[in-house]
């Protein structure tokens, strides 16, 4: 079974119908949806380039200013930030556009109840679709929603409680970026750190190793790069590992993200883990 475990019902870039189509073509059986982030943009030329060295930055001497580029990408007036051009960042969550989807294919669709906690109370949103088919848990973005982790702290004792997980994009400031907050408070909470855990990556995997409730998910081929992708399982295991695309931002089609899994020097075993089975376990633990 193959599952993708990160992906924003974008239709200004992809169509539904185009989703469903592309998922066929590929035999991916399930897409778990996420609301839309911000207004589509394309990665190109200089802005391309910089996208490509980001993660070597954040992995190398230079991570300080792969942290720079890093916090560059989201403004102070609460937009998102490709090298100085400005676009759209969408603060409240449209999950009930994301519900019609998943009640019309309810075979083809999970979701992840989105939160914004600076902007309402998340435990109404979480409430309002908890227990509602396709709903298996719950998406945050620290780094782009500008908060601290600690205001997650209700959503994820609601989630340990009733057994959700909750995917976790973290920034890398103190309170965006502390990823020791909610495992701590919570050690039965299932966390899944978005797009190998960026900025922190190897700080992040070091600490996650040996906790079984922590995983990370490999989408978004800019920030899970050629480089980051091996890296990370390696660092963790298959075990910990979630394919997901992160589509359709940044040229993350359904094939592009499943060659790369699929072309991995990886057991048979390892790879089925990875495309499905681990995120199966994890919703329905």
């Amino acid at each position: 079974m193959i599952v993708d475990a990160h992906y924003h019902l974008e239709e200004q870039t992809e169509t539904v119908n185009a989703l469903l189509e592309q998922m066929q073509q590929h035999s991916i059986n399930r897409v778990a949806l996420i609301p839309r982030m911000n207004e589509p943009f394309h990665l190109k030329g200089l802005v391309k380039k910089a996208g490509e060295l980001l993660p070597r930055m954040l992995m190398s001497r230079l991570r300080y200013l792969g942290l720079i580029l890093y916090n560059s990408t989201v403004t102070s007036d609460g937009r998102v930030s490709a090298l100085g051009t400005k676009y759209l960042l969408y603060h409240e969550p449209d999950n009930e556009y994301v519900d019609r989807v998943i009640q019309a294919y309810p075979d083809k669709f999970y979701g992840w109840i989105f939160v914004n906690p600076k902007v309402s109370d998340p435990m109404k949103e979480v409430e309002r679709w908890f227990g509602k088919q396709g709903w298996i848990g719950v998406k945050t973005h620290p780094f782009w929603h500008s908060y601290p982790v600690a205001l997650l702290d209700n959503v994820a004792a609601f989630c340990r409680e009733r057994g959700l997980p909750i995917l976790v994009h973290l920034g890398s400031s103190r309170e965006q970026g502390d990823y020791r907050f909610l495992p701590e408070r919570h050690p039965q909470l299932r966390i899944i750190y978005a797009h190998a855990a960026v900025p922190l990556y190897r700080e992040i995997w070091s600490y996650a190793k040996n906790k079984e409730n922590i995983f990370v998910d490999l989408s978004n081929p800019v920030y899970v790069d050629e480089g980051i992708l091996p890296s990370v399982i390696r660092a963790l295991g298959a075990e910990k590992c979630l394919h997901g695309t992160d589509g359709p931002y940044v040229g993350a089609t359904q094939e592009r993200m499943l060659e790369r899994i699929l072309q991995l020097p990886l057991s048979d075993h390892e790879k089925e883990q990875i495309l499905g089975r681990n995120f199966i376990e994890l919703i329905e633990a």
